[in-house]
């Protein structure tokens, strides 16, 4: 019977959608280099200057981060409040769009541990969401909504249809009721695994059992080692292939560890780093 039902289930399951935002990257690179907020170890976080650098030193994509402001305006930043990234207080949706671009977002950047602040006055400002999809155009973009309300999933999905970036953009979302509810406002767009379905291809992958799945998303983003258990393998890797889905690595920041999971197959390494990741690749 077991035989039996395992059999059924492996019948009826359906590989992820084919999306073309699967299509093979620009440059041509096997495994994707993803600059992670724009390549915050290069450049100040979720910055249209961090943004245009990653594209012109040849990264694949950028990720970056969205929030609301006051006034209902899809803005970069990941954090929910402004002082961490900027010379400002108070949180993002608290502040109108002018107040949150009147602030500079170079303004805490340092990569002296706070000795020197080159990106201080150079007028580095907070980018909307519709900035950033009118000024990078070569690459992808994976947009991370951090808001908890629906009603941003409803805003992301009008400014991707706005700037006719269906093929360009990958959503995902800290809160898995705003991943759902975009999925279905949004239909056309890709999507990575919500937290809890990240969890179940995990765990079935453990025991051998994706071949039943049928996943309603098209990429799975894992860190290399959770509480010490190696979640990026080959067989995950490949389990994920056969159901139709890519697998991007995170918090990547050493070149052995982009060494290690470029053998593994890996297909995006996302980094503070994408310069590095660039130097590794070519060397290979």
């Amino acid at each position: 019977m077991c035989l039996f039902t395992y059999g059924l289930l492996t019948t009826s399951a359906q590989s992820a959608p084919n999306h073309p935002f699967h299509n093979k990257s620009e440059n041509g690179n096997t495994t994707q280099i993803i600059a992670y907020r724009g390549g915050l170890g290069l450049w100040p976080e979720n910055t249209l200057y961090a943004f245009q650098q990653s594209e012109v030193i040849g990264s694949d994509a950028i990720q970056m981060d969205a929030r609301m402001s006051l006034d209902n305006t899809l803005v970069a930043i990941h954090d929910s409040t402004v002082e961490r990234t900027t010379n400002g207080f108070g949180a993002v949706n608290q502040l109108t769009l002018t107040e949150l671009q009147n602030l500079d977002a170079g303004y805490q950047w340092s990569q002296d541990a706070g000795l020197t602040f080159k990106y201080r006055g150079q007028g580095i400002t907070m980018p909307t969401i519709v900035e950033v999809f009118a000024e990078i155009d070569s690459i992808q973009i994976y947009v991370d909504i951090k808001d908890d309300e629906l009603f941003a999933a409803n805003l992301l999905c009008m400014n991707i249809r706005d700037y006719n970036m269906n093929q360009k953009v990958l959503v995902a979302a800290d809160n898995d009721l705003v991943l759902e509810h975009f999925r279905k406002t949004c239909p056309e767009i890709a999507t990575s695994a919500s937290g809890k379905e990240q969890k179940v291809f995990t765990a079935l992958n453990a025991a051998f059992l994706t071949p039943i799945y049928s996943p309603r998303f098209h990429l799975v983003k894992l860190p290399p080692i959770w509480y010490g258990l190696q979640l990026i393998t080959p067989n995950l890797i490949q389990s994920a292939h056969l159901r139709g889905l890519r697998v991007h690595v995170v918090n990547i920041n050493e070149s052995d560890q982009m060494e290690l999971v470029i053998q593994q197959g890996i297909d995006g390494v996302v980094t503070d780093y994408p310069q590095l990741m660039i130097e590794v690749i070519n060397d290979k």
